[in-house]
This record gives structure tokens, sequence and C-alpha cells, in this order.
């Protein structure tokens, strides 16, 4: 049977917002990213655009740079390869476009900082890195295991429900080079960027009480 790559990035990243993840969540690794290729060419997360808009985080296509932010030398890492079929990896490239073409999607930030009080909730159209992973995963039936919500899990548990996919694990930048600079990470604080962070607060905000959440478990 003909067979295709799908792989899963577990970082431990180097942002103040990263190491708040870590605390609240106490977690060794904070981020989660699904690729589309071996090389993290097609690397996607639920990840801010730019540095400067924490709120404005959504699903965006990222870089080495991104997680070395061009000045770090070590990114702990772990790298996962799972078997699937060429339907299978069809349905996660086209699942990956239909959420980037939706602009209603966002950051399921609440769910993150509350976590060690209410161990995750689902909010409608956010996720939080992890939960866009193991959305992928439900997906694509990788995790016998699996008999949480999604919204329950941290980006380490990966490595309890998938030990054996395990193909790397070390500093990333001995897997892949970082040979990007990604101009607009860094764009400067502007009054539409504050603006727009205060519309997604309060979105979220809304969401978070008073919107049906979907259904992901």
């Amino acid at each position: 049977m003909e067979t295709e790559k799908i792989y899963v990035l577990l970082s431990k990243t180097h942002t103040g917002v990263a190491r708040l993840i870590r605390l609240f969540g106490k977690t060794h690794y904070n981020h989660a990213a699904i690729s589309l290729d071996a090389d993290l060419n097609e690397l996607y997360a639920f990840a801010r655009p730019q540095h400067y808009g924490i709120m404005l985080a959504r699903l965006v296509h990222e870089s080495v740079y991104r997680y070395t932010l061009g000045k770090e030398d070590y990114v702990d890492v772990v790298i996962f390869e799972l078997d699937v079929t060429p339907e299978q990896h069809q349905w996660v490239r086209e699942t990956i476009e239909s959420i980037q073409n939706d602009n209603e999607y966002m950051y399921n930030y609440l769910s993150v900082l509350t976590y060690p009080f209410f161990k995750g909730f689902s909010t409608y159209k956010a996720f939080s890195c992890i939960e866009f992973a193991m959305y992928i995963l439900k997906g694509l039936d990788c995790c016998g295991s699996f008999t949480e919500n999604i919204c329950r899990y941290m980006p380490g548990d990966l490595l309890d429900l998938l030990p054996d996919s395990i193909i790397y694990q070390g500093n990333l930048l001995d897997y892949k080079h970082d040979d990007s600079i990604d101009t607009g990470y860094y764009s400067p604080i502007t009054y539409k960027l504050v603006k727009d962070s205060a519309i997604a607060v309060k979105k979220l905000c809304q969401r978070s009480l008073f919107k049906k959440r979907y259904k992901a478990s």
C-alpha cells in the first residue's frame, strides 16, 4: 500500500508567552506544529504572525527563524513521523488551507492560561497549537489511547501517545539550518495592531463565555 508521511514538531521556544505556557501548563515543551514534509518546509501551527500581536495568533506557516528568533543557537525539539495514506495526507493539506482561509479562527488563549484551573476548554473556532495538532492527529486516527477532548492535552503528552514515532530529539538547528529571515515577524507596534488586538480579546471572551463550543471530543 502506498504511504506518505506527516510530521509533528514539539518545541521549547524562547518567547515570554512560551515561558508562561510552560509555567501554567507545567510542561517542558510549549509548542506543537504539523509539517507536511520531513524538511519542515511546510510547517504549520497556531501562533502569532507578528511578535507584538500576541492576541492575533492564528494558523501560520512557520520557519526555523520563528523558533530561533534569529538569535538562539539551541531550540529543544522532538520530531514525530507518522505513516498516512495519500488520501489522509491530502486531507491534512486541505484542512490547513481551509483554516488559513477562514478569518474567524483564533488562538484559544483563555483555555491555555487557565489550564491549571479548568484543564482546558474548547472555544468556537479557536485552537491552541496543541489543540490543532491533536485535531489533525484525531482526524488521522493516529493515537490509539486518544480518550480526552483535544483541549485537555498539553504538548508533552505526545511523548506518551506517540513514543514509537519519534525520529529526532535534540537541537532543531542540528536537524535543519536556520536559513530564512521573517522580516514581518518583528513588525513595529502600530495603532492598528493595538486596536485589532483589543477587538480580538473581546471576541475571544465572548466566544468562550457565550458562543456554542465546537464538538472536538
